[in-house]
């Protein structure tokens, strides 16, 4: 898994900053495509076929993805999963016009349908603390964990939360579940190498900070972390 920061960003993974003392403190949120390929794609139902590829495009634009993923919710012949993907993706375009609210009332709705889907939880709990409901994202984190142990996303998230909260002892227990599984992730490095430096893990922060540079040169978190720690990059 690659994650940008900045503005120029190939994915549609994005990292709002939000900075508490001593320290940036990344927010994942999913700013693009809510479109999960790997959903269940089989059953179309009443709908038209036109509705549900409009309501899984990325490209597709909010208020049209509104209407179109509103087809596929209110087409009770649908299977689950459909509607859940359709809650889903309608939650996304909630979320691009500003509406967190119904955007986690669909999230809500998706998990109802489909429990077992941690990228509902991803979403929902993105959605909860983007609203100032921490406690409840890292609920949902949780749950997507539970689901999954060595889910990634679910894992950086939750570290993110805490950190944001001043955790940053669990915080970097999430980053070092995180980095086993994809140890070559060079913005997960250098976020726990911030909250190693706030708890005061001098040598380790810095060891995160230049791993993080020898896989990506201009990864700024980690190169402003030498800066603030007054050490070179080697």
């Amino acid at each position: 898994m690659s994650y940008c920061s900045g503005k120029e960003c190939g994915r549609t993974d994005l990292f709002v900053c939000h900075v508490v003392p001593g320290i940036a403190i990344w927010l994942l949120i999913l700013a693009g495509s809510l479109a999960v390929p790997g959903m269940a794609t089989a059953q179309v139902g009443l709908a038209s076929a036109d509705d549900f590829e409009q309501c899984r495009r990325a490209e597709t634009m909010a208020e049209l993805r509104l209407k179109a993923c509103t087809s596929v919710i209110e087409d009770s012949s649908r299977i689950a999963e459909v509607r859940a993907e359709a809650y889903l993706n309608r939650g996304g375009a909630h979320e691009e016009l500003g509406n967190l609210p119904p955007a986690i009332a669909d999230y809500t709705e998706g998990i109802s349908l489909n429990p077992s889907n941690p990228t509902l939880y991803h979403r929902r709990g993105l959605a909860y603390d983007l609203d100032g409901k921490r406690d409840l994202a890292i609920a949902d984190f949780s749950q997507a964990i539970r689901i999954n142990p060595k889910d990634v996303e679910a894992l950086i998230y939750r570290g993110l939360s805490y950190a944001a909260e001043g955790d940053h002892d669990r915080a970097v227990l999430d980053y070092d579940a995180a980095i086993a599984e994809e140890p070559d992730d060079a913005l997960v490095l250098a976020i726990r190498g911030e909250s190693r430096e706030a708890l005061g893990n001098r040598d380790s922060a810095i060891a995160d900070y230049r791993r993080a540079l020898e896989l990506d040169p201009g990864n700024e978190e980690a190169e402003a972390g030498l800066a603030r720690l007054g050490a070179r990059r080697k």
